[in-house]
């Protein structure tokens, strides 16, 4: 290995210094050398392996630091200038050789970043990054929840009930952790997992998709408990009202897909199936910003709320 990993610009041929494949030997040889802290800057040919070991900076330093953890390691790279007549590594194909070779070293220094500790979808940025858990919540916030290949989706939207196919209820489930996540709730607002069930209430959530991902999300169930309101701020809401109507629990956009007007057609879907005008259909409250911008686009004149 001492042979292998020596100073300067070499080449090892197949049948003479090894006998595996120039490829697998190649592998093998960086797999060592990183083991050892070097980087092997190496290339197969047909039939040999051309290497040249170098030590990062950051691995020299890290060695003179923990003496104790590297015991017996002599830098015999550093500082290392090759004879004039060392061998010109020939040129095999693919990107020009090392261009960093004799690059001065990247300068570190500390300072204190002033970033926030949350992100708009709901993860904490000081979360462990070495997990991909924030990446994937982060990209179906984004851009939707991948449709499943299980799932025959024959329209835009899909109505999805309490007694629905599990797979479809579990779906509804997984996009329901989406705003769940980003506005800090409690618990999902769907959670019909179990056998199939029929409730008194309705219970329903509409699931649009786009490009092969649910990008919209609205649940609701019916109720007879409203009461109007014309929506001005610090106003009072109007008298109970009886009448069943369609009631909005939660409704969501993807974020690449928000200020376009699927939260309308999400609306619009509902008021449709339970055979009413928009204007009649109840909103949950209290009503997030987002919702009762919405709301006053659709019913400019007030709403009904329970």
């Amino acid at each position: 290995m001492d042979d292998w990993l020596a100073l300067g610009e070499r080449e090892l041929v197949r049948g003479v210094d090894f006998d595996s494949p120039p490829r697998v030997f190649l592998r093998f040889l960086r797999g060592r050398a990183r083991r050892s802290g070097l980087r092997l800057n190496g290339r197969a040919t047909a039939g040999s392996v051309w290497v040249r070991p170098t030590l990062p900076p950051a691995q020299k330093k890290l060695r003179e630091m923990f003496p104790e953890r590297y015991p017996g390691w002599v830098d015999r790279w550093s500082g290392y200038v090759g004879p004039d007549d060392a061998p010109l590594r020939p040129w095999v194909g693919g990107r020009d050789q090392d261009l960093s070779y004799g690059a001065t070293p990247v300068q570190f220094r500390k300072v204190k970043v002033g970033v926030g500790s949350d992100c708009r979808c709901g993860m904490s940025l000081e979360a462990d990054w070495n997990s991909r858990e924030h990446t994937d919540h982060h990209a179906a916030w984004a851009f939707g929840l991948r449709v499943p290949k299980n799932l025959d989706w024959l329209g835009d939207l899909a109505v999805v009930t309490t007694q629905s196919p599990i797979a479809w209820r579990n779906l509804a489930y997984q996009v329901a952790r989406l705003p769940q996540k980003e506005n800090h709730y409690d618990f999902r607002s769907w959670s019909h997992l179990g056998e199939p069930e029929e409730t008194e209430d309705n219970v329903r959530a509409y699931l649009l998709k786009a490009n092969g991902y649910v990008v919209g999300y609205l649940v609701a169930h019916d109720t007879d408990h409203h009461r109007p309101w014309n929506m001005v701020d610090s106003s009072e809401f109007g008298d109970a009202d009886g009448t069943l109507r369609a009631r909005i629990d939660l409704i969501w956009v993807a974020d690449a897909y928000r200020r376009q007007g699927l939260g309308a057609t999400l609306v619009q879907a509902l008021a449709d199936d339970f055979g009413c005008q928009v204007t009649d259909v109840s909103w949950s409250s209290p009503i997030s910003t987002a919702g009762l911008s919405l709301a006053r686009q659709l019913s400019p004149e007030g709403i009904w709320v329970s």
